[in-house]
């Protein structure tokens, strides 16, 4: 069975086309830069190793990156799309559920509607996952789609973890409770790490770390979430890319009776305008910011400083938490490739028990998986480029896949 994975960002369109239940990959690609005037869409129709078919292309929304990526591979001669063999389940990573999804989801007009009535939780991710959706039954109208949420991963993370203190109205009308994020990510993390040092998930503790324009870390515990840094929105925890991370909420009463913004202006800055783009003077990369870092650019190293050092707090709260664990692994494009991003994270955390292997840590990037500890670190250190879509198309496989075969 053949299933399309699509996983919408704020500003791009990645898929994959994978065969199942063996897990091959047909196709891959992304089209990047949604709503400017110099887009680009790649193919890699053969496999992942494979060069990309690159072209530049113009995407004003999401609902056009959708129909340049079924153009995409309908192009391709080994693609069954050429041949109009037809595709029957299409997966779709869905940031937020609230607490109404709590797995893969067959998607109708009422999940559709309940998904909508939630979107405003993600700002960033949901309106375009739910433009590439509609699109996507309206072009693929005989699959069977189904939704894969991000909160799904915490549905069994304790109430002393996800609870806020705050009025209990505020919970059991509203929903207000931390929710977690990147669970995907996570959750595949934490499935390889198992397999990686022979632990079986009801055992493992694991700090799972994803690290990409959003970020955030969850502590495992023996089969279940303990705790994660995302909060009740993607806002929470971690300094990101553009979004602020921690903040004492009573900044922005303070603010609007200072400056008069309202506050739909000043969340709106806190998740598009703040992070490493606020702090560095140089913009979201971190790339561009350890490159300038390098050069003496002061902003770009006090960014760089509180990133280290907030990451660091959580890892130092969760392996306490956890009463220590069997691993900690890095994931997401700076987890996966930062080498000293890392090296500055555990610089000095010998007595800790975490121990890094320079060699190892320099030779783990570009979507290279594998130990970088020192052996004689007591805590194993792992790189594990994670694989959304690839966990996306077992839990839709999972969900309908078996009784079409």
């Amino acid at each position: 069975m053949k299933i399309l994975v699509l996983n919408s960002g704020s500003s791009s369109l990645k898929f994959k086309l994978l065969e199942m239940p063996d897990e091959r990959e047909l196709a891959r690609g992304i089209v990047e830069r949604i709503g400017e005037a110099e887009g680009s869409a790649h193919l890699s129709h053969t496999g992942p190793d494979d060069p990309r078919d690159g072209q530049p292309v113009a995407c004003p929304d999401h609902a056009q990156a959708l129909q340049r990526v079924l153009a995409l591979l309908g192009d391709h001669n080994e693609n069954p799309l050429k041949s109009g063999e037809a595709i029957p389940v299409v997966g779709h990573r869905l940031v937020h559920g609230r607490d109404l999804f709590s797995g893969p989801t067959l998607i109708d007009d009422q999940v559709l509607d309940q998904i909508k009535a939630i979107q405003d939780l993600a700002p960033l991710h949901m309106p375009p996952a739910l433009a590439v959706l509609r699109a996507c039954r309206t072009h693929l109208p005989l699959a069977r789609h189904i939704a894969c949420f991000d909160t799904a991963f915490y549905r069994t993370m304790p109430p002393k973890s996800y609870r806020y203190a705050v009025p209990r109205e505020w919970h059991t009308e509203h929903g207000v409770r931390r929710y977690g994020f990147h669970g995907l990510s996570h959750h595949y993390v934490t499935e390889c790490a198992a397999r990686m040092l022979g632990v079986s998930m009801s055992a493992l503790k694991l700090i799972s770390i994803h690290l990409g324009n959003g970020a955030s870390i969850t502590a495992f515990d023996q089969g279940r979430v303990l705790d994660t840094s995302m909060g009740f929105t993607p806002l929470e925890g971690l300094i990101m890319g553009t979004r602020a991370g921690y903040l004492d909420p009573a900044v922005l009463p303070y603010l609007q009776r200072r400056t008069g913004m309202d506050l739909d202006g000043m969340v709106a800055m806190l998740n598009h305008h703040s992070g490493l783009q606020a702090l560095s003077g140089c913009g979201r990369d971190m790339r561009t910011i350890l490159a300038a870092h390098h050069s003496g650019h002061p902003d770009a190293a006090l960014a760089i400083e509180m990133y280290v050092h907030t990451l660091r707090k959580y890892i130092g709260a969760y392996c306490f938490a956890l009463g220590g664990c069997h691993a900690v692994a890095f994931a997401g494009g700076i987890g996966e490739n930062a080498v000293r991003i890392r090296e500055l994270v555990l610089d000095g955390l010998a007595e800790m028990g975490l121990i890094l292997d320079q060699a190892s840590n320099a030779d783990t990037t570009a979507g290279r998986s594998g130990l970088i500890s020192d052996p004689k670190s007591r805590i194993k250190i792992m790189v594990i480029p994670t694989d959304e879509e690839r966990l996306i198309a077992r839990q839709a496989y999972a969900l309908v896949g078996r009784e079409a075969d």
